[in-house]
């Protein structure tokens, strides 16, 4: 009978264990839930660009578009959605925390119109150009490399021959970026900028702006949200 009694209440408490364990796994999983509900997400801003002029085509503003995912996609920023608002010539852009506002803004307002001026000027645009890409090798001289398609070699090297041992100016739209100083003509439609107050920034801005084509709107800024 004693055996029989605490067989029972070796029974009964396994029994009360068991069900202690499984009312704190519910309680867990309930708990859980609940706490990850109330994870923050990321702040994002909503910037708002209009074109200037206003009563801008829809074309050239659904080509800003994709010109201006190509940008922030080169620079590092995924899942990018901007909406274009037709009638008031405008594109809104919701952009995470991860970008500081000084490259956004570059990134955004540069339209990307690439030249050369020495004794002439050679204008440069995704026709001309086969390759761009920023080098970070030497971390001292960050360097802007920037490769021609065959259609522009002669003029570059023409160009190149013409200014030796003269500076040539590295124009975006109307801001002088670098005077390098020409050592000698360049035949393989080749230039590396490096130095001549290029920084780091600068250089990946300029590399992911000319790599993605000019935008053929011009922007301003209106709102942040």
């Amino acid at each position: 009978m004693h055996g029989f009694i605490s067989v029972f209440i070796k029974s009964k408490f396994m029994i009360m264990k068991t069900l202690k364990y499984i009312f704190f796994g519910i309680l867990l999983i309930t708990i859980i839930p609940v706490c990850n509900s109330q994870t923050p997400e990321k702040t994002k801003q909503v910037i708002t660009l209009k074109s200037v002029p206003e009563n801008a085509p829809s074309k050239l503003l659904a080509e800003s578009k994709e010109i201006l995912v190509r940008r922030l996609g080169l620079m590092g920023l995924r899942d990018i959605q901007i909406t274009p608002d037709n009638k008031k010539s405008e594109l809104v852009i919701p952009v995470g925390d991860t970008i500081s506002n000084v490259t956004l803004s570059e990134i955004l307002l540069i339209q990307g119109y690439v030249s050369f001026k020495a004794d002439t000027i050679m204008v440069l645009n995704k026709e001309n150009l086969l390759e761009v890409h920023a080098d970070f090798n030497n971390s001292e001289y960050p360097t802007l490399c920037m490769t021609f398609k065959e259609n522009k070699w002669k003029a570059w090297e023409n160009l190149t021959a013409r200014n030796m041992n003269k500076p040539i100016a590295f124009v975006v739209d109307d801001k002088v970026y670098s005077n390098p100083q020409i050592a000698g003509k360049i035949p393989n439609g080749k230039i590396s900028l490096t130095g001549g107050g290029l920084s780091k920034a600068e250089v990946r801005n300029l590399a992911a702006i000319i790599s993605s084509g000019p935008l053929p709107l011009k922007f301003t800024i209106v709102s942040k949200k």
